[in-house]
């Protein structure tokens, strides 16, 4: 009978394959215009919004800085997430940096042996987000045109990760294996390699994420526009329970992320709107979500358990916008006129959220700095 599903699913697999194919044969200048766009996001928003975060996390990690973190964070971890001090780590980069940083991270510390399973699950459900630099830049000033929105959905979007993560502290309340929720990390600051080798590892690391990253940006971004080219969107649309003419941008969505965005944003601003693209920034999209599915096929984690974390923080994240909206409705409606006749909204708003990483980033490399400090000064005496 396992044999016999698998077998089915196999089928089914080649068929979908297959199908694309056919479609992006039929409809090649769609195709050719949707790989384009999906290009020119990565290529634009996607590598330079990321790329130094991986290469700093890989660089920070083979120094050995994860293991200094995790002793400054192990007494909150263990008490807020039942997750250890080095979790802390990836969690910090996974709200900075942005989708699938985070996913990436927890997956290669569970690979070297640094989190137990059960707590490596439990982190992954909450540690990989979209990131202040893509939320308050391209979604907010790029697509709406709003600061206030953008604050409002960067706000629900971590308060809905944070919920996911109390949620995940009941998930393998029994002893875990291996390394033990809140275990206290041995601080060892040993880098792995000359610093030459290890710069060098980090960024051939770091490319070869980016890549393949881009390679499932330009797929669904094609997947996507010749879905909504033969019309199955329109058709799955009276099935949905919303609004007729926000269902066909949930469905783009829903395969890409950054598509449907743009597509709601076409209808203005209004709490629907703002819980939607809630929504879909907490889920993810298929695109980011078989990101993330290709670090976790190499370890021993369940994605199962990850996917109904990521719809949980969706709809988390849709439902506190969907509350809190009519408090800003004012502000809102506000910053959007001064955004039309602002010259260059996208660039503020992408300068406020630099700085917002700058300053995260600033304060751990301050908190390391210190504790570093301490602990050779100690060491020494």
């Amino acid at each position: 009978m396992l044999n016999l599903n698998g077998r089915i699913w196999r089928g089914l697999l080649v068929l979908a394959v297959a199908g694309l194919n056919v479609l992006i044969i039929a409809h090649p200048t769609v195709a050719l215009e949707a790989a384009g766009r999906g290009l020119f996001l990565w290529f634009n928003s996607v590598l330079p919004g990321i790329l130094p975060f991986v290469i700093g996390a890989n660089v920070l990690a083979a120094l050995g800085a994860v293991n200094v973190l995790g002793l400054l964070l192990n007494p909150v971890m263990k008490w807020v997430f039942r997750v250890g001090g080095r979790g802390g780590f990836a969690l910090a980069m996974g709200l900075v940096s942005g989708y699938p940083v985070g996913a990436k991270i927890v997956c290669e510390m569970r690979g070297r042996g640094e989190l137990g399973k059960t707590e490596a699950q439990r982190l992954l459900g909450f540690a990989n987000n979209g990131g202040p630099l893509f939320i308050l830049g391209a979604v907010a000033a790029g697509m709406f045109g709003s600061v206030v929105l953008g604050y409002l959905l960067l706000a629900t979007h971590y308060l809905g990760a944070i919920v996911i993560g109390l949620v995940m502290r009941l998930y393998g309340k029994r002893k875990g294996d291996g390394a033990e929720a809140g275990q206290t990390p041995i601080i060892t600051m040993q880098p792995r390699g000359a610093f030459g080798q290890i710069l060098g590892k980090a960024v051939s690391n770091a490319m070869e994420t980016l890549l393949l990253v881009g390679g499932f940006i330009v797929l669904f971004s094609v997947v996507s526009a010749l879905l909504n080219q033969v019309g199955l969107f329109g058709i799955l649309a009276d099935f949905v329970p919303m609004d007729g003419d926000y269902a066909p941008a949930v469905l783009t969505g829903i395969v890409e992320m950054t598509g449907g965005l743009g597509a709601l944003s076409e209808f203005g601003i209004n709490g629907a709107i703002g819980a939607l693209a809630a929504f879909l920034l907490g889920f993810g999209g298929l695109s980011i979500m078989f990101q993330s599915l290709s670090f976790i096929g190499k370890t021993d984690l369940s994605s199962g358990i990850y996917i109904l974390c990521k719809l949980g923080h969706g709809a988390l994240s849709a439902f506190i916008t969907w509350m809190v909206y009519p408090l800003f409705t004012k502000s809102i409606e506000e910053s959007v006129a001064i955004a039309v006749f602002a010259p260059t909204p996208t660039r503020v708003l992408a300068s406020s959220a630099t700085h917002f990483a700058l300053v995260v980033v600033g304060l751990v490399v301050l908190c390391l700095a210190i504790l570093t400090f301490r602990t050779l000064r100690r060491d020494q005496g």
